[in-house]
């Protein structure tokens, strides 16, 4: 497993904890203990042995080095994880611990725990990323009516409201968050179906069992064991690969209108923020640089997700057993970019007088549309065009090689169009 400092530019501290041993061993032995007391509410097992059973869920008493070595000799990490936990309960009370694990499989304790990791690291994330989309809205708001050059095909084009391209950042990260808070409630059940799903060791008991199960964990109960159903997980990896996508959109325009021959926006500064270890003049774009490396993993982490949901019969061999790092990766990936791009929203700089220069500068690329269609108005749009060619080919000012439009031309609100009403429109739907 790759170490803090080889993970340092594709996780944040906050969500990598979420997957940590001690965490994963925390929620395997929240499942084991919930169990017990389930069984023993059920009449199956012994209500004392119960408790000493989930005296011994504490997982400050495991060394997780050794577990995760027998792991690899069973493919489960719960069957060494068991076996530790059944010798603790034993050397507490030898009869108790024939009650532990009763009636589950190891998938039902790696899903479960899965399910309750992902309780840990999405909710912090989710809020987080409102907090961008507020931060992107306020900033639309702002420049709801500040002109800028339009760049299509990364070459000059029509102005456009600044305010319109921020708030498509904001509309855009809202809508892929709903999707991931939908996606995130889906899975959030508990996963429990004994050996092939039937849960016929606990007989006549099952529902009682399973009920009390889902109480303790406080999670929902689903109509079924998912074991080879992964569609909720699938549904999850995809959606936080589209949240890492739009969050590396807004980086990308951010990183190319900090480049210094247009210098239009900037990220937040700060002591050794942005800097070189050889350039002291640099100041580099590293909140974007966070957001794109996620917007580039991401993709082919949820692909391998989705490439595991064809599981053979009722458990399977394999599949599920490459989703738990996946997603563990996943949520880390999506960690680094949220983290990162927290602080880039609120505290991105706007430089009005490098867009206005930047307009000045690509005068005919701003003019020469509008022209045409102004033009096209008394004499047609095919001689409009050939006109308005002809004014580009000659050196100097566009405006004034077509004087007779220079008041038309020079119309901000008109230059604008419906852009600022776009604005309006999009912060409208992220208040919705």
């Amino acid at each position: 497993m790759a170490g803090a400092l080889v993970n340092a530019l594709g996780a944040a501290a906050a969500t990598a904890d979420a997957f940590s041993d001690r965490n994963t061993l925390r929620h395997m032995l929240r499942f084991e203990a919930a169990l017990a007391k389930a069984a023993a509410d059920a009449g199956l097992i012994p209500k004392r042995h119960a408790a000493t059973i989930a005296g011994a869920c504490d997982a400050s008493l495991y060394d997780p080095a050794p577990l995760a070595e027998a792991a690899r000799r069973t493919a489960t990490l719960t069957v060494p994880v068991v076996k530790a936990l059944t010798a603790e309960v034993a050397r507490r009370d030898k009869d108790a611990a024939d009650y532990v694990h009763w009636g589950a499989t190891s998938q039902d304790v790696l899903d479960t725990a899965m399910v309750l990791q992902l309780g840990d690291a999405l909710p912090p994330l989710l809020k987080d990323i409102e907090g961008i989309v507020s931060a992107f809205a306020a900033h639309a708001e702002k420049h709801r009516a500040t002109a800028m050059l339009g760049r299509t095909l990364l070459q000059p084009a029509t102005p456009l409201a600044l305010g319109q391209k921020i708030a498509g950042w904001a509309s855009d990260l809202d809508r892929a968050r709903k999707r991931l808070a939908e996606s995130f409630r889906e899975i959030r059940v508990v996963q429990f179906g004994g050996a092939s799903g039937s849960l016929s060791a606990l007989g006549g008991k099952a529902e009682a069992v399973m009920t009390v199960l889902a109480q303790e964990l406080q999670l929902p109960l689903p109509p079924a064991p998912w074991f080879t159903q992964r569609v909720r997980v699938a549904a999850l990896a995809q959606d936080i690969a589209l949240v890492c996508g739009a969050l590396a959109k807004a980086a990308r325009d951010i990183s190319l209108m900090m480049q210094i021959e247009v210098g239009e926006a900037a990220e937040p500064s700060g002591p050794g923020r942005g800097g070189s270890s050889t350039m002291p003049h640099k100041r580099n774009p590293v909140g974007a640089a966070l957001a794109l490396a996620a917007a580039n993993r991401a993709p082919q982490l949820a692909a391998t997700i989705v490439s595991g949901m064809v599981q053979e019969h009722e458990r399977a061999l394999g599949g599920w057993q490459s989703e738990w790092p996946t997603i563990a990766a996943l949520c880390e990936t999506l960690g680094s970019a949220v983290e990162a791009m927290k602080e880039v929203a609120p505290g991105l700089a706007i430089d009005a007088d490098a867009i206005q220069a930047n307009m000045d500068a690509a005068e005919a690329a701003v003019m020469a549309e509008r022209a045409t269609f102004l033009l096209a108005e008394t004499m047609g749009k095919a001689k409009a065009g050939a006109l308005v060619e002809k004014a580009l080919a000659k050196n100097g000012s566009f405006v004034e090689a077509l004087g007779q439009l220079e008041k038309e031309l020079a119309d901000e609100d008109s230059l604008l169009g419906y852009s600022p009403r776009f604005v309006d429109r999009l912060l409208a739907s992220l208040k919705r």
